[in-house]
């Protein structure tokens, strides 16, 4: 198990051993297994946000080049207790609620030791950031309009700019944040500022 989650991937030879029955088979047997799961798990995804904190950031790599001799980006990241406690939330609600409808859990929670179940950061989906945006060139890197505080034609039109992100899909924000700079670059081109 790893982020809060909770599932399986409609396996039913791993349902079959999960309760001690036969494994294997195929034609009417496998079928059979089939319809007896069918409809009888439930799963449930959990997904926080992490939050912005100074003490994550990312930075040339002194020592890493890629394979054309380029500085790559390291990154100073880790899990704060905001995250961890949003895992174990889940969790405990996840647990909670199969108890309730009177199911089984088919695999164990985790716990404080394994972060509640959080991946490494960078693992899974929808992580921003990088280039913040913001008003003060010394603390951000784009402005409102995704353009570089310190370079007038360069504009980040992906999710680098975003402070935090939490569980749902950035794309819709990308997009309108980059119709919106688009909007700008034109608005700037016909005013010959860039």
């Amino acid at each position: 198990m790893g982020q809060p989650n909770y599932g399986f991937g409609w396996d039913p030879n791993a349902m079959n051993k999960f309760f001690g029955l036969k494994v294997g088979g195929y034609g009417d047997s496998l079928r059979e297994d089939v319809k007896k799961y069918y409809g009888s798990v439930i799963g449930f995804g959990g997904r926080g946000e992490g939050i912005a904190r100074k003490d994550n950031y990312c930075e040339i790599d002194p020592t890493t080049v890629d394979q054309y001799g380029i500085p790559v980006l390291k990154f100073n990241y880790k899990w704060s207790d905001f995250e961890k406690n949003q895992a174990k939330h889940m969790q405990d609600t996840f647990e909670e609620l199969i108890h309730n409808m009177g199911g089984i859990p088919l695999a164990e929670k985790p716990g404080k030791d394994r972060d509640y179940g959080l991946n490494a950061p960078g693992e899974i989906i929808h992580e921003v950031g990088t280039t913040r945006m913001g008003d003060d060139s010394k603390t951000s890197v784009t402005n409102k309009f995704n353009q570089l505080h310190d370079v007038d034609n360069v504009f980040i039109v992906d999710a680098g700019p975003f402070v935090s992100q939490a569980d749902k899909n950035c794309t819709w924000t990308i997009m309108a944040l980059s119709w919106r700079a688009s909007d700008y670059i034109i608005e700037q081109l016909k005013a010959q500022n860039i």
